[in-house]
Parts: structure tokens; sequence; C-alpha cells
């Protein structure tokens, strides 16, 4: 608070508060003059005031509780151009003979409520903490929603004008003399702004262009008709005001006259109004933490933002008001204190009020019509042209839609008409996506369960029998039915005759439609006849259960459909082919046979190995070694089966391998001499024989030729394992 009071910090803060006042005082009798038209046009004093009210409400609430303390909200053009699309439906849906003044009093109520409820829509979000929700918009119909409106802000400009609407009825009235004089104006400043913008980034550019265009309008007025005020009674000021723009809500007892037509022709204008309001402050206060380089709470600012415009509706204003990051930019450049800055912006609105009838006869209108016009091309250049070059052509597609909608049938039209276009352009480019994340064969992905040389190489075989696909995202009919004929393709091939299993792997897969059931039991019906064993793994609960409904992972005797996990599934498939072919049973496997089986070496060699070996009995539960022990031994396993086990920082234990009769244990970190990486337990009694660092060496150097069989078994069994695992790897890649 020191830091505002000081005196060069309060001369900045003024002259910040009054270049925005003069930007926004010169457009914001556009909004009456858009809301308050037709029928009510000669309420423009009233409508000024309404505007007035809300831009001296939102500044001060915001200013005073934002969370960075440049934060400056206003009423502005988007909220205004809605507004009065909402009071002209209200309007001509209401009976032809109301009175003017029950229906201005209605208009004043639906413009207030949208107010209200635009507020209490932001506040919710504020308050539950969503406020960020905004972000899950898809950008094209956000894109498209902004681009039609800133054909609604451009359109608006010239009935600010010329009092006339761009259409094919009115595109001669547009095109003739008097009517080109009015608008022509305020399109040539709207361009200007528009240019200079693109060329010159300075928060000056606007309150300079207002200066220079009312100093060239008095001139050409004063050389070319002699008196300025002449120019009045030929339309080209605002209308006239009191001295006062005195203001009071009007009487509301007028609301029992509002008929369903008013109501459902007020619908759409409200809804309308909430969504830009909500649109707009997040755009706005992104944009913002951009231009300050410092962040917003984002849920408190959609609090404030509430507030403030439920306040505005509820105290005689209703135009809502949201985040004007350009004039933030003015108040970090003149390095001024925002809070003030908004405090004294509140007090010369008010001051406007006040002094409305002085300061406002001197604008002429095309100002404000111009004001209108450079935001609306401003709107469509960012939105409509320079999004063709950012978007992707289907995203584009969605943009342009909407806005040509919007400008053919209105906003609320192209709304929808997007959101339509947007979920059926969705849903095709969705069914583009392949469902399969990955697909391998048996022979590639092996199971974690360690086993025999006979028994691996048998597998190494018969592996491309099964079939591993593992599915991914959200499966609805158009991904099922590529699936499906993807599959379908594979098994009638001539590859596919050998396939004994497909495992149909559910871990990445957030869920499906009912509808592609059909597709799964095509699926079903299609192994089955074919004898192949259709599997599915790792399926969440409730998609299990719509899969066991559909009589896809069916049980049968002898067949397990469904598994918890793949590796089980693979560990089952593995198990039926090795059954098949007699080797399921290994048993017992000795070490001299597998010496025998790896290694050119002599009977009587192998045989020696039992001289250095620890035979050791297991039973379910044993612990071989522990996760950080030292590595003084590796361990054939002989018969039996163990577990690989390793426990995290958390303290869960997660099992990363079984290992059956044949496999070897321990013999990396038993090479490489670290501690052990992870637990071995029992979970099936057998036979373990002991090799220990000492008993090798002295291997090596009484039987060299054993000892070097024994590295030789090593060695192929880790070379087998690394070449599967870089097949995998291969396969992951490609």
């Amino acid at each position: 608070m020191g830091y505002a009071l000081q005196p060069a910090v309060i001369l900045r803060s003024l002259f910040a508060g009054a270049i925005i006042w003069l930007v926004f005082a010169s457009v914001t009798p556009s909004y009456s003059k858009l809301i308050f038209q037709g029928k009510l046009s000669g309420y423009f004093a009233a409508g000024l005031a309404m505007a007035l009210v809300s831009q001296l409400i939102v500044t001060l609430v915001t200013s005073l509780f934002s969370s960075d303390h440049a934060t400056i909200s206003l009423v502005q053009s988007p909220s205004a151009v809605i507004q009065g699309l909402l009071a002209g439906a209200v309007i001509s849906a209401a009976p032809a003979d109301m009175p003017e003044e029950a229906l201005f009093s209605l208009v004043f109520f639906f413009i207030a409520l949208s107010s209200v409820l635009s507020g209490l829509f932001v506040l919710l979000l504020g308050i539950t903490r969503v406020g960020d929700f905004v972000r899950y918009i898809p950008y094209p119909i956000v894109g498209g929603f902004m681009a039609g409106l800133g054909w609604l802000m451009l359109n608006a400009g010239f009935v600010v004008s010329a009092d006339l609407r761009i259409n094919v009825e009115n595109l001669g009235l547009l095109l003739e003399g008097e009517a080109i004089l009015r608008w022509l104006p305020s399109l040539a400043l709207a361009l200007c702004i528009l240019a200079l913008g693109a060329r010159v980034k300075s928060a000056a550019i606007m309150p300079s262009a207002i200066i220079v265009s009312l100093i060239l309008f008095y001139a050409w007025a004063r050389f070319v008709y002699g008196d300025p005020r002449g120019l009045e009674e030929a339309g080209w000021f605002l209308p006239k005001l009191p001295e006062v723009i005195y203001w009071k809500i009007p009487d509301l007892s007028a609301v029992g006259l509002i008929t369903p037509a008013m109501i459902l022709a007020g619908a759409g204008g409200i809804v309308m109004t909430i969504a830009q309001c909500a649109l707009n402050l997040f755009f706005k206060a992104s944009a913002q933490e951009i231009i300050t380089e410092r962040e917003l709470d984002f849920n408190q600012e959609c609090r404030v933002n509430g507030v403030a415009n439920v306040a505005a509706g509820v105290f005689g204003g209703g135009v809502v008001g949201y985040h004007t990051p350009s004039m933030t930019t003015v108040v970090e450049t003149m390095r001024a204190y925002g809070r003030l800055t908004g405090f004294i912006l509140a007090i010369m609105f008010g001051l406007s009020l006040v002094f409305g009838s002085f300061i406002y006869a001197i604008i002429p209108r095309f100002l404000p019509a111009g004001l209108l016009m450079f935001v609306g091309l401003l709107f469509l250049k960012q939105w409509l042209l320079d999004s063709r070059f950012k978007l992707p052509r289907q995203d584009y597609v969605v943009v342009a839609v909407i806005a040509l909608v919007t400008a053919a049938f209105g906003l609320l039209a192209g709304f929808f008409v997007g959101v339509v276009v947007a979920i059926a352009l969705f849903v095709l480019e969705y069914s583009r996506m392949d469902v399969i994340k990955q697909e391998f064969s048996g022979s590639i992905h092996r199971s974690n369960l360690d086993r025999s040389f006979a028994q691996n190489q048998l597998l190494q075989q018969e592996g491309d029998k099964i079939l591993i696909l593992r599915l991914q995202g959200y499966i609805f009919f158009g991904t099922a039915y590529r699936f499906y004929e993807h599959l379908r393709s594979r098994i009638t091939s001539a590859e596919g005759g050998q396939l004994g299993f497909i495992i149909l792997d559910f871990k990445s897969v957030r869920g499906f439609d009912v509808s592609t059931m059909v597709d799964f039991q095509k699926l079903k019906k299609l192994t089955a006849g074919k004898g192949i064993k259709l599997l599915v793994s790792n399926a969440a609960p409730h998609l299990h259960t719509l899969l066991a409904d559909g009589g896809i992972t069916q049980a049968e005797p002898g067949y397990r459909a469904s598994f918890d996990d793949l590796d089980r599934a693979l560990e089952w498939c593995e198990s039926i082919l090795l059954q098949e072919a007699d080797l399921l049973d290994a048993g017992r496997v000795d070490l001299e046979e597998q010496l025998a089986q790896h290694a050119i070496i002599r009977q009587r060699d192998a045989r020696a190995v039992q001289a250095f070996l620890e035979r050791m009995a297991t039973k379910v539960g044993d612990t071989i070694f522990k996760q950080g022990d030292e590595s003084d031994s590796l361990y054939f396993v002989e018969s039996g089966r163990v577990d690989v086990l390793l426990r995290d920082e958390a303290g869960h234990v997660l099992r990363l391998r079984s290992m059956t009769a044949g496999a070897v244990i321990g013999e990396v970190g038993f090479y490489l001499g670290n501690a052990r990486s992870a637990s071995i337990v029992v979970t099936e009694a057998g036979v373990l024989q002991r090799l220990s660092h000492e008993a090798l060496r002295r291997m090596e150097e009484t039987a060299p030729q054993t000892a070097s069989a024994v590295h030789v078994l090593i060695a192929s069994l880790l070379s087998h394992r690394l070449s599967t695992t870089n097949r995998l790897v291969q396969e992951l890649m490609d």
C-alpha cells in the first residue's frame, strides 16, 4: 500500500486510468445503441447509464479483489453484441401492442438476468475450483465461436454508424452515398488501428487513434460544413442526453407480462451470454498471464468476476464484463499500480454518469462504431484467417463452418452446428486411429517364466502360434469394425492357418461402446470355427462384465478364456504348447545334461561338475537370497519352481519372473560382483545346485574343461535371453 501512495505512482495511475477511460468512454455508447434499438431506440440514455453502471461495478470489484493488482476488467463489445441480440429476440417475440415502457422493463430484466446468470456460472466454477474446465473445450469450437462473434461485432459497427446490418436486402442501401459517408470513416478507423497494431506494439495506439480521429473529424466538419454542430441534425452524433444521466431500476412489475414465446426467444441469448463470458474470461486471463509474466489464481478470478457481474445485474447494470489484457498492458507499461488505476477508473465512469451530456455530446457516431469494427476485424483475423495456417484442415473446417453459419443464421445456430460438425469429424478421425497398440507373436514376446533349454527351443519354434494384440483407447463401433476386419484377414490368410491362440490385452483400453460387442462376438465365432482359442487379459472389472455377458470370456473344459494379466495368459498358452509336445513336465533337469547340450565336453568332465556343487533341497516359502545380499554364488534349478521378487521404495513387492527346472539364478550379479537386485523365493519344492565363487575358482584350477563348459552354458543362456529381448525391442520400435 505504501508503494501505491507514492506521488509518482499516483500520477502514473491517474494517467493510466485516463487513457483507459478515453478508450472505453468512446466505445461504451455503442453498447446502448446495440441493445436499445428499433422500438426502444428512445431509451438510449437509459442504456448508456446501464453500461456505465456495469463499467463502474465490474472495474471496482475486480481491481480490489483480483489475484493480481494489474487486472483491469471492463464491459466489452462481445457482451454488448450478444446481449443486443438477446434484446432484439425478446422485442420480436413480445406482443405488438405491448407499451414501450413495459417492453423496456422486460428487456432490462432479460439483460440483467443474463448478467446475473453469467456471474453465477463463473462464480460456481471458482467456488468448486474447476475453473480450468474451459481448457477442455475443443479449440476449433472456441475458434469458430470467436470468429462468428467477430462477424457480429463488425456487423454491429455498421448498425451503430449507419443503422443498417450487412445482409443481402441492405446491400444496396449500404452502397448509397449517404450511407457510405456514415460507415466508411468507421471502417477506415478500424483498419487503421488494426494495421498499426500489427506493426507497432504499443498501448498508446488506440488512444492516439481516438484523439487523431476526433481532430480530423472536427477539422473536416469545420471546413466542409462551417459549424460542426450542424451535423447533429444530420445524425452524425449520438442521441442527445440529459445533463445528468439519471438512472434507476425500472418498475419490474411488467415481468408478469412475459410470454412463453419471449422466454423461448431469450433463452438462446442467455446461454450465449454465459458461454462467451466464460470463454472470454479464460482467454483474456490467460493472455494477461503472458503480458504480466505472473500467474493468476484462475479460480479466484472466476469468483471475483462472478461477484462483479452478479452485482452489476442486481444494481442496475447488466452488460457483462471480464478481463481486458490490452488495458493491463497500459498499467504495466506506465508502471502504475493496478488497484489504484481501477479505483480511479471507476470514479471516472461515475463522473461520466454525472457529466455524460457534455462528454458524449462531442463524440461522433463513427468513433464507437469504428472501435466495434476494429474488435470484430481483429477477431476475424485471429480466429478465421490466422488459424488457417495453424490448424489441421479438419479443425479449420469446424472454425469456418461456425463462422459462416453464424453470419447466415446467428451465433446460437453457428455454435450448435459447429458442435455437430466437430463431433462428426472427431468420430471420423478417431475411427481412423488404430485400436491395436502393439502386435506380437509368442516367439518374440514370452512370459516371465524361465524354462529349460529344450522347452525354450520348442517355444521359439512354435511361438508363432500365439498372437498377442495390445489394444488401446476407447473402442467404439468404427474402431471395433476395423479391428475385426484386420483379425479376420489375418486368420483367413495362409499365415493365419498356424494360429492356435489370440490374446487380446485390454490394459490400455479405457472403455468400449456396447455396440462393439457385436464385433467381438463375430471374432469369437470366427476363432472358434478355426480352432483358435481367444483369450482376454487385463480387462477392467466393468469391461470384464460386458465381455462375460457377451460370451467372449466364457470358460470351457480345459480352456481358460480370461486372465488378470498378459503374463499369465502367455504362460497358459506356452504350457498348452509344451503339453502337446510332451515337454511340459520337465520334472528334473540336471546340470550335466545342460552342459552336454551347450558345450563340447567329454562325459567324464561333465560328471566332474558335481564335485564343485552344493545340493540344496527346497520347500515352499524358502528364501534363497534377499534383495541387497552379496552375490557370492549362482544356482542351477534342477527341479521345482522359484519366483523373482522386487521390493520398491514404498515397500510393494512385484513378481518379475518365475523359473523352473533348467533355469539359472543369480548369474548376472555373480559375474559382475553386484549386490542382489531382487529376492528369490521358492514357490514349488525341488532341488537347487549352488556354485560359489570359491568353488568356481577351484574348478578353473583343477578341472578347466568343466569350468569352460560352465562358462559356455551361462553365456548361451544369457545370449538366448538377450536375443529374445532384442527381437521384442525391435518389434516395439517398428
